[in-house]
């Protein structure tokens, strides 16, 4: 399993990226990120479990502003 943490700049984005990847029928959730540094605006991510690198490219592609990936297995 390839679980992708897309960090974003706001709960805004982060909830516009989940409803974007819902409309496709991929599950995802919003979490507070632990910790943000000063430049990760609120602290969002997004979290895409069973996730592939298109996610990342659909996200960019909605207009969706990502700050940092991070996969883990």
């Amino acid at each position: 399993m390839n679980r992708l943490i897309i960090k974003v700049g706001s709960v805004t984005f982060a909830l516009k990226a989940r409803d974007i990847l819902s409309a496709r029928n991929i599950r995802s959730f919003v979490r507070k990120t632990p910790n943000p540094s000063k430049g990760e605006g609120c602290g969002y991510s997004l979290v895409v479990p069973n996730a592939t690198e298109s996610v990342i490219g659909v996200l960019r592609l909605s207009g969706i502003e990502i700050l940092e990936t991070q996969w883990e297995k």
